[in-house]
């Protein structure tokens, strides 16, 4: 792995919807030339320029690929706390990592798509490491051990967001402008179930 977009969020993809109403049946026709928010709004991803014939700078494409990482590693993790978790909350919140990150992870690869960017098979190492830890926990141990990680991956997640929010890319800036609130729930989600003493 929706919450409600921000307000900044709606208004861009308002203006951006008003921006591209005369042309939207010749540019964004195809769903995989937007992003859709929890309530199922196509939000356009580009202006004007087709995202094939685009070049993305080195930044986005490290962006798009540690993103892709981070959000298997999110998704492999929820499924794992169903096995290893104890406490049923935290089975509950892993259960919403894999489906909000699975809808995130579903938004990029059309992002990916539409740059032609190759998306990784496999996590990164350190993803790749951070599952292998706490494949070896079980129990209270695991519950601990997968909140505190939870709380410092999206922090993490929400620092990376907020950098690429400023790209000059819009499909790369909307994309993580829709993202932040979801990223935002779910640190405070992980953060509520740590203060309710594991």
């Amino acid at each position: 792995m929706i919450a409600a977009l921000m307000a900044l969020t709606a208004n861009l993809a308002c203006n951006n919807t008003t921006r591209h109403n005369a042309n939207a049946s010749d540019s964004l026709t195809k769903d995989s030339a937007n992003v859709r928010g929890k309530d199922n709004t196509a939000i356009p991803l580009d202006s004007g320029t087709s995202a094939s014939t685009s070049a993305l700078d080195t930044a986005g494409k490290i962006f798009i690929n540690k993103a892709a990482s981070g959000g298997m590693l999110e998704v492999e993790l929820g499924n794992l706390s169903a096995q290893n978790g104890a406490s049923p909350r935290v089975k509950q919140f892993g259960q919403m990592m894999v489906k909000e990150h699975a809808e995130v992870n579903s938004n990029l690869k059309n992002i990916a798509d539409q740059f032609k960017v190759a998306l990784p098979d496999s996590m990164l190492p350190e993803h790749a490491h951070h599952k292998m830890e706490l494949s070896k926990t079980r129990g209270k141990a695991f519950d601990k051990a997968y909140m505190k990680m939870m709380v410092e991956d999206h922090r993490e997640d929400i620092a990376e967001f907020e950098k690429a929010a400023k790209s000059n890319s819009a499909m790369i800036k909307n994309f993580a402008l829709q993202t932040l609130p979801l990223l935002q729930k779910h640190l405070d989600s992980a953060n509520a179930i740590i203060k309710g003493k594991l």
